[in-house]
Order: structure tokens, then C-alpha cells, then sequence
């Protein structure tokens, strides 16, 4: 099916885009910080993208794809960039309308904890791959980041473990889950080779600084637009 890696960043974002106009939430009144996340985490990350598939550390399967590239990437995967943060700032934000109430503190520290111990582990089993420490070690980055930023990120890990459950299904079927094979496929020598399922243990830190990244810009933009 040529069109499956585009049929699934469209059901990536349909649901956050209909579910935008929602009165409490009104996430498309702040559609516009989105395009900052674009510019300085998107950006990086294609650019990331498009020299780990020069090095052949992962790459795209054809049979899945439209054939539309931009450089070396599909255009499938340049829009990944695009309607992936767009759908979990969108969990972020409900999350903040609906529970503006709830008390994060000792959760956050313990998330953090947990995934300062998750990264370590990834690398000490693939100590020399470029996936995995890379990955990593952006994701052990952002933790004394988020805290050292004077923004109310309060809700920040909470929505993304929320995110996680459709990251795993996408995700699962990118990595080849419920198909022949892969749309994305990896080169197991420059990770750790562990996997969920089909899913490699490093894509969780890879989408936590992805989608956190995002966030975080969103915040810094839109709070600094409130206070003006």
C-alpha cells in the first residue's frame, strides 16, 4: 500500500485537528506557537533524520511510500516532524484545561528519575551505537533543561505518557507491526537491538525529547504572549 506511512500521519492528527475547536480547550487560538516548535526542534531534527539515513542507521521501506521525498527523506516522514507535535501539544493542552488542578510534583520527580535510569540503561547496553547514544543523551539533556526554564511545565510528563499509547500504535505499525515489513527499519548495530514489540527501546527517549521539545517552545512562546 503505497500511501500507508501517509495514511497514518493523517490519522496522527485528524482527531486533535477536529477536536481544536473545542470551547475549553480552544487549542486553535494557539495554532500559531506551534510553527515556533517547528522552526527551532523540528528543524533539528529532520536534519538529524536526514544524516542518520545518509548513514544507513535507519531507513525507509518504498513499498509504503507515495515516492515524494524532500532530500533524502520521504515526504511522509518530513510531515511526521509536523503532525506528530501538533497531536501531543494538543494532549498537553487538554490536560492543563481539564485537570488544572492536579498536584504533579512527586509524579514529575519520579518521572524524571525513571527516565534519567531508562536512558543510562540504553546506554550501557549499546555503549557504541549512534542511535542509542545520541537519543539518550539529548533525553538525559532535557531534564536539567525543564528545570532550570522558569515556564509552569507542570503537565509536561504526564502528557506524555498519555501520548504514548497512540505513539505505540503508530509507531508499532511503522516499525512493522501488523504488516510484512517495516516502513521504518533500523540498523541494529547502532542501537541497543531491544525492542517493544517492534518498537526499539530508543524510541521512547527519541520521542520524549520530540515531543517535549515541542512543548516546551509552545510554552515559552504562549506564556510569554500572555504576559504581554
Amino acid at each position: 500500500m503505497k500511501s500507508l506511512y501517509l495514511l497514518l500521519d493523517a490519522l496522527t492528527i485528524l482527531f486533535p485537528l477536529i477536536l481544536s475547536f473545542d470551547k475549553k480547550v480552544a487549542y486553535y487560538k494557539s495554532w500559531k506557537y506551534l510553527i515556533y516548535g517547528f522552526l527551532f526542534v523540528g528543524i533539528p531534527f529532520i536534519i538529524w533524520d536526514v544524516i542518520f539515513t545518509a548513514m544507513g542507521i535507519w531507513g525507509f521501506n518504498p513499498t509504503y511510500l507515495t515516492g515524494l521525498t524532500i532530500g533524502n527523506l520521504p515526504i511522509e516522514e518530513v510531515l511526521f516532524f509536523v503532525v506528530v507535535p501538533f497531536s501531543c501539544t494538543f494532549i498537553y493542552a487538554c490536560v492543563k484545561a481539564y485537570f488544572p488542578k492536579l498536584k504533579l510534583k512527586g509524579f514529575n520527580l519520579l518521572f524524571y528519575a525513571a527516565l534519567a535510569i531508562y536512558s543510562l540503561f540504553l546506554v550501557v547496553n549499546a555503549w557504541d551505537g549512534w542511535y542509542t547514544i545520541i537519543a539518550s543523551l539529548l533525553a538525559i539533556a532535557t531534564i536539567p533543561t525543564i528545570q532550570k526554564l522558569k515556564l509552569r511545565l507542570d503537565f509536561l510528563p504526564l502528557s506524555f505518557l498519555i501520548a504514548l499509547v497512540p505513539f505505540f500504535i503508530i509507531n508499532g505499525v511503522l516499525t512493522g507491526t501488523g504488516i510484512d515489513s517495516p516502513i521504518v527499519w533500523y540498523n541494529d548495530l547502532e542501537n541497543t537491538g531491544m525492542r517493544f514489540a517492534t518498537i526499539p527501546y530508543e524510541d521512547v527517549v527519541y520521542g520524549w525529547t520530540l515531543i517535549a521539545g515541542n512543548i516546551v517552545v509552545f510554552e515559552w512562546f504562549s506564556s510569554r504572549k500572555k504576559k504581554n
